[in-house]
């Protein structure tokens, strides 16, 4: 039997890309082992509880921020296994120690994005000389590593997008939720703009805030406008775009929600027209693909992994992040002509290429080797 090791950060003690990568990516190893083409386990570094509709308590181990532990623990028990993947290049230490001690483990990386875009230097230069494989979440991941790495060999930098959360189900009507449009207060004549990210002083590259500064100018072309970001909000970053709505004068017509929990997402993503996230550094997006499997919508920026998550413009529009007019045209016209491109014909196609099921069997061809048709077709 193949054993398979996945090492990982966090997946059930904090919200967001990642942990929910880590989440599905678990479910899927999980899943290989009940179907009997794998045995897998699973540590992670700072989680100490896993969640069983996920993965099974019995092959889980969490160390609860306890670093040394961790490592000395992976290392007692590395050579039982055949494969050990790493869930991120922060677990660089661990892989070239198991390198070291053990070299016939084959060591897998999973790369996201920003994270692996730029030269890598020290241990982490080290892990990437020594990996059998790096699955990386988008084509331009891949291609930045590629740039940056030149003793990489392309065939060890395979394609392996996000998906949809295993327990997602696509809702049966595109219709918005009647209880959201009476609690936030709206006419069958008002426009939904929508973003769903997390709001850091420090990542300043979401364009939610290049949405904010477009308003005055949509609101010209229709005054019943609003847009909703959802997200947590850090305080610095919180207090910056309040100031912005206020300056602008929008208080009556952007909102900043918050976090708002998985099982009332979907029903704001119905409530809604757009979906717009002009982000210029996505690993990928999976807040792309929710709002596309709930019929809406999607607007993104076509510099970064985002590309991947429209499937290079077929399933949404792209735009340059970082033309304002280029944005404002893009938004114009999905308010006036929504795309043909919507409803239920996008449901179908986003659950074709990102469902959890396609997911787990990409999976199963990596960890085989086999060679796995590209998204496209």
């Amino acid at each position: 039997m193949h054993k398979v090791l996945f090492l990982y950060l966090k997946a059930f003690s904090f919200t967001g890309g990642i942990e929910k990568f880590n989440r599905n990516f678990m479910k899927a190893l999980h899943e290989l082992s009940v179907d009997g083409v794998i045995q897998a386990e699973a540590y992670s570094m700072y989680d100490t509880e896993t969640d069983r509709r996920y993965f099974p308590k019995g092959r889980f181990k969490g160390f609860g921020g306890k670093r040394l532990q961790f490592v000395g623990n992976t290392l007692i028990e590395a050579s039982c296994f055949r494969t050990i993947i790493l869930g991120h290049i922060n677990l660089a230490v661990v892989g070239v120690l198991i390198k070291a001690f053990f070299p016939k483990v084959q060591i897998i990386l999973i790369a996201h994005g920003i994270e692996v875009w730029q030269p890598q230097k020290g241990m982490k230069k080290s892990l990437l000389t020594k990996l059998n494989s790096i699955y990386c979440v988008s084509h331009y991941t891949r291609e930045q590593l590629l740039r940056h790495h030149a003793f990489l060999q392309p065939e060890q930098c395979r394609l392996f997008p996000n998906t949809l959360d295993a327990y997602f189900t696509l809702p049966a009507l595109c219709a918005k939720p009647a209880d959201l449009l009476r609690h936030y207060q709206m006419t069958p004549e008002t426009k939904v703009l929508l973003t769903v990210t997390r709001l850091q002083s420090s990542e300043k590259y979401k364009g939610y805030d290049t949405v904010v500064r477009l308003m005055p100018s949509l609101l010209q072309m229709n005054p019943h406008i609003r847009y909703y970001i959802i997200g947590k909000a850090d305080a610095a970053e919180a207090r910056r775009m309040q100031q912005l709505i206020e300056t602008l004068q929008l208080q009556q017509h952007v909102f900043l929600l918050g976090f708002v929990p998985d099982a009332l997402l979907q029903q704001h993503y119905l409530m809604a027209d757009v979906f717009i996230m002009p982000s210029q550094k996505e690993g990928f997006g999976i807040v792309f693909i929710e709002a596309m499997a709930c019929g809406l919508p999607v607007i993104a920026g076509n510099k970064d992994g985002s590309r991947d998550a429209l499937l290079n413009g077929r399933l949404g529009t792209l735009v340059d992040p970082t033309d304002p007019a280029a944005i404002l045209q893009a938004l114009q016209q999905t308010i006036l002509q929504p795309p043909f491109m919507k409803g239920e014909l996008l449901q179908q196609e986003v659950w074709k290429h990102f469902s959890f099921k396609a997911y787990k069997m990409r999976l199963q061809q990596l960890l085989a080797g086999d060679e796995i048709l590209p998204l496209e077709e």
